[in-house]
Formats: C-alpha cells, sequence, structure tokens
C-alpha cells in the first residue's frame, strides 16, 4: 500500500515549515511504502522428566501462553538517491490461567528498526545505515546497530560487506547469551557473495566476531525437474575458529556443523529428507549466533534441547529427518515430521532422541493464513545419572496476516 498525499494536519504543518525557511514535509516526504504484519499465538509446553512435570519446556512453560505480535514499516523517499526505514513492533507473551501478569494492555510499539538507505543506480549499489536485521546465515531475526553495502553490478552475484557494533540479544531472547556463550556482545564485521544461476545456486559466508570467533559458511543448492516432479537438493557447511583464551576459559572446541537435505513437489504432496550433524562430545560449541539461524534444522524442539542447542551446548549430534505433506484444493495443508538421532558424550550414555510432529495450515487468502503443530518429543536416559527419560509435549495454533 502507498501513501502519496499528506492529511490536511500535515499539510498545515507543511507550510508551517516552509514559512520558517524550513524544508517542507511535503518535499521532505514525497511518498511512503506502508506494509506490516499482525501475528498472533496460543502454545502449550508441558515437560516432563522421569515422573516430574517441569515448569518449562525447550519452547514455553507449561502454562498457556498468549503471544502477541505487530508490525507496521514504513519506507519513505528522502531524495532521488535515499530512503528512511522505520519499523515499529508491538510483542508480548502473556501467560494463561490466570498466572503472571495477566493479560497485557500497556506495552506499547516500540522502534525494531531503522536505517537510512543509500541507492546509487549507476553502480548498482545500496548502503544502509542504523539500526536493521542482520540478515545473515547465523541469525534468524537479530536486530543490530551497524551499516550494510550490497552490490548487484554483476547479474546473478551479490556481494554483501557488513558492519554491526551491538545487537538487541536481550530483546530478541535466542542468543548464545543464555548459555555465557556472549558472542553477540561483540562486534561483527563480514561479508557474503550469494550467486543465482538457476537452477544452481550458492552463498559463500565470512564473518568476525571480536575477540570471540572466525566464522565461515557455505550453502549450496540444485534445482531439476523429472516428468511432472520438482526436486532441490541442498547442502551446507558452516564452522568457525573459536579465540584461544576462550576455548581454554569457557571449555569451548570449534564448531562444525554439515546438513543435506532433499526436497520434492509431486502434484499435491511435498516431501524432504536429510541429515545433520555438529558438536563435540566433551566441549561445547556453537553453530550460530541466533535461535537457529538459516541453516537446515527441521523441527520445533530438537535444536533447543540440552546437548542439542545450535547457539551452544556440548555434546555430538547426529540427526536424520523426514516429513511428508499433502495440500488439498491449494489452500489446506497437513503434514507429519519426524526428526531422530543421538547426542553423545564422552562421559555418560547417549541420549536418543525422537520428535514428532503432526502439522496443519489453512491460506484462507494471500495474506491470511491459519496454522498449528503438535510436537512430541522424547529423550531416552536424559540424566546421564540416573537414566531418567524427558518427554516435551509442545502445542502452537497461530493466526497470521500480512499485508
Amino acid at each position: 500500500m502507498k501513501l502519496v498525499k499528506l492529511s490536511l494536519v500535515a499539510a498545515l504543518a507543511a507550510g508551517a515549515f516552509s514559512a520558517a525557511n524550513a524544508v517542507s514535509l511535503e518535499e521532505a516526504i514525497k511518498d511512503v511504502d506502508v506494509s506490516g504484519m499482525f501475528r498472533y499465538r496460543f502454545e502449550s509446553d508441558r515437560q516432563k522428566f522421569g515422573n516430574a512435570v517441569q515448569a518449562e519446556g525447550y519452547n514455553n512453560t507449561k502454562e498457556n501462553k498468549h503471544r502477541f505480535k505487530s508490525q507496521l514499516n514504513f519506507k519513505a523517499a528522502l531524495d532521488d538517491n535515499f530512503k528512511a526505514f522505520v519499523q515499529f513492533q508491538y510483542n508480548t507473551n502473556e501467560a494463561g490461567f490466570g498466572t503472571g501478569n495477566g493479560t497485557n494492555t500497556h506495552d506499547t510499539f516500540a522502534v525494531q528498526q531503522a536505517y537510512l538507505e543509500y541507492a546509487n543506480e549507476a553502480y548498482a549499489t545500496n548502503v544502509a545505515f542504523g539500526k536493521m536485521e542482520v540478515g545473515s546465515i547465523w541469525t534468524d531475526d537479530l536486530v543490530g546497530t551497524g551499516a550494510k553495502v550490497v552490490n548487484n553490478s554483476i547479474e546473478g552475484l551479490t556481494f554483501a560487506g557488513y558492519w554491526f557494533d551491538s545487537f538487541n540479544a536481550e530483546d530478541d531472547g535466542d542468543t548464545a547469551i543464555k548459555d555465557q556463550i556472549n558472542i553477540t556482545k561483540s562486534s561483527l564485521y563480514g561479508g557474503a557473495v550469494l550467486g543465482d544461476f538457476d537452477p544452481f545456486a550458492f552463498q559463500i559466508w565470512a564473518a568476525y566476531s571480536n575477540n570471540w570467533a572466525f566464522l565461515y559458511a557455505v550453502d549450496a543448492s540444485y534445482k531439476f525437474a523429472f516428468n511432472d516432479a520438482n526436486f532441490k537438493i541442498q547442502a551446507q557447511y558452516l564452522g568457525n575458529s573459536i579465540d584461544s583464551e576462550k576455548e581454554k576459559r569457557l571449555g569451548l572446541d570449534n564448531g562444525n556443523f554439515y546438513a543435506a537435505q532433499l526436497q520434492a513437489q509431486i502434484s499435491a504432496f511435498d516431501f524432504q529428507a536429510g541429515i545433520v550433524g555438529y558438536g563435540e562430545k566433551d566441549k561445547g560449541s556453537l553453530v550460530v549466533l541466533e535461535d537457529k539461524g538459516r541453516v537446515i534444522a527441521p523441527g520445533e524442539q530438537i535444536f533447543y534441547s540440552d546437548g542439542s542447542k545450535l547457539t551452544g551446548s556440548e555434546g555430538e549430534n547426529f540427526f536424520y529427518f523426514a516429513g511428508l505433506g499433502y495440500t488439498f484444493a491449494e489452500t489446506l495443508r497437513v503434514g507429519f515430521d519426524y526428526i531422530g538421532g543421538k547426542t553423545k558424550y564422552t562421559a555418560g550414555p547417549d541420549i536418543d532422541k525422537n520428535e514428532y510432529i503432526a502439522r496443519v495450515s489453512y491460506a484462507y487468502s494471500p495474506k491470511l493464513t491459519f496454522s498449528g503443530f503438535y510436537s512430541y518429543l522424547t529423550e531416552d536416559n536424559h540424566n546421564r545419572v540416573k537414566g531418567q527419560d524427558v518427554d516435551d509435549q509442545f502445542i502452537r495454533l497461530e493466526a497470521l496476516y500480512k499485508f
């Protein structure tokens, strides 16, 4: 949606500024693009450790939770080559059953992103600086303060450079800071080359976290068709070299992550299968900086579980996965996913992990989608001393509207 005219009040204000020899609002804001989203989630996470129900699971608490998130995005053309972007966000996590502080009516919209963008068409280069999403292979929606430079002068290739001086680690809540691996409290410098030569695509990433680690990653994929079936093969490798002082003091080791998957679309059926491996038996290691990053990591709980956290955990992990879905009338999809494998330690027995997920989604319109899933995670010998098992049941229902 695009707003091209000012309201009467704004027009009067513009006239007042002009009278004071300032730039009028009519001139300063030529047009504004408005977009956004609204999302409601109902969640319940019930974890049993042996026979005892825990207060928290891997994704939430045993009480019902109501999550509200809304974003309003404004992008305004300030001059021929400059644009300003501002994102306002409202985000709450409210407990049910009358627990906690109850229904939240006092939190307001806050500035989630705010940056200035300069575009030079002659050199196919964009420069942005301010508060923005990092947008790397190691992050999901982490926001940092810094700058990005993106160049598309060669067809099919994108070159990017980035620098971030700080991050919203505490507000985000999905970073490695929870495990004392506070890598998001350091500056991050890096670059990337992204290629798209259909049917082949690749990504090469490199970054340096000041006094913490050197990170690198490669992603490659290939698409092909056979009769009426479409296939995609994808492989990833992520590695890092941890600062020697951090290795000794925190008991960390360099990280290595590898994953591969096959995806298929055959008429109304969709299918995926693959493998994932990472971690060390006797030391902690990390794969991503926040959440699950943008790596091949299916499932809803297993990659947040003890020993398998992608943001930093002790344990050697190997998992295999498969999923099957069917879409009715291009609107209603039902599916089932399975992820299984082991977390191994130098001392103590292996932990067998299995996650079963049932999914459903309904596209009411191109903008409005309803979805939900039920995840059941089992961990054998989770307690390596007492041999206790863990069962975790996680439910999420969601309504998502985008405009």
